[in-house]
Parts: structure tokens; sequence; C-alpha cells
């Protein structure tokens, strides 16, 4: 497991992200338009995001080739959000613990350098829905489930140990 945001380059040619199937990853759901906002950056254009047992990982559909995932063991679900002055879109709000420990609010220039997103440092991530009515409630829901059996599972394999 890797701690915080980093770049996904498994992707077929089809678009779909290839799943770590020998360990047990399987696809829970799939969500077309949605954007991500990553810490105070304006949101990237529309992209599909993946729900797996073990991830959460964005594809984006305007630039081929570009895709961020994030692992369970590293983000918090925070909040589902429809409140117009703190983001002015409905969105599921995400916190996202770093290879540095932090999973505190950062300020745009924490993870910036140069204009360039730096991945790793990125600790607020904004899951923007097309339509938000039709399905922000259901995914975040689908998340708080995925999050819950996957944190017993990885709680349980760490007691083994």
């Amino acid at each position: 497991m890797v701690l915080g945001l980093y770049p996904f380059t498994h992707i077929a040619a089809d678009g779909a992200p290839r799943l770590d199937a020998a360990a047990g990853e399987e696809l829970v759901r799939v969500e077309r338009a949605a954007a991500l906002a990553l810490g105070l950056r304006a949101p990237e254009t529309p992209g599909t995001l993946f729900l797996t047992t073990r991830r959460l990982i964005w594809v984006s559909e305007a630039e081929k080739g570009k895709a961020y995932a994030v692992d369970f063991v590293a983000v918090s679900l925070h909040a589902v959000s429809r409140d117009p002055e703190a983001y002015p879109s409905p969105c599921i709000y995400t916190q996202i613990e770093t290879e540095d420990g932090s999973d505190e609010e950062s300020d745009e220039s924490d993870c910036e350098t140069n204009g360039e997103i730096e991945l790793s440092k990125v600790t607020e991530m904004r899951i923007i829905p097309s339509d938000p009515g039709q399905y922000i409630l259901f995914v975040a829901n689908c998340l708080i489930k995925i999050f819950v059996s996957f944190k017993q599972v990885f709680i349980s394999d760490a007691l083994q140990i």
C-alpha cells in the first residue's frame, strides 16, 4: 500500500484500469464524468472514477494517460458537501494522508512547484460529479462501505503479523 495520491499508469487500451487481481482487487463501481479538484486547484476536466476493493482510481477523459490513484489506507471520506460557501459545486470531500504523515488541510503552495502539482503532497481531494443529485450520496455510501470493510481487513491482517 502507498500513502498519498500517486500517478496511475496501468491503464488498458479501453481506458479501464488494470487491477491487481492476484491481490484480490475487484472493481466495485464506475462513475463517468466525475471531475477531481486536488488541493485548492481548479477541477480537472471530467474523467472516469473507478472504485475498487483497494483504491480509488480516476482516469482523465480528455488527456490520454493522465490518471491518479489513492489507496484506501491513505484516504478519509470527510464530508458530502453541498454548501456553495465551502465549495462552488456539490462534491465528496476527502482528506489524504501523505508519506510525511500529514492529512491536514494544506494551502495550494504546499503541493505545487512551478505550477505543477506534486501528487505526493496533495492532502485534499474533492470528487465532483457531473450530476450530483443522481449519485453523490450513492457514491459516498459505496466509499464508506468499502473504507470500512477495507480498514477492517487491513487491521485484521496487521494484528495477525
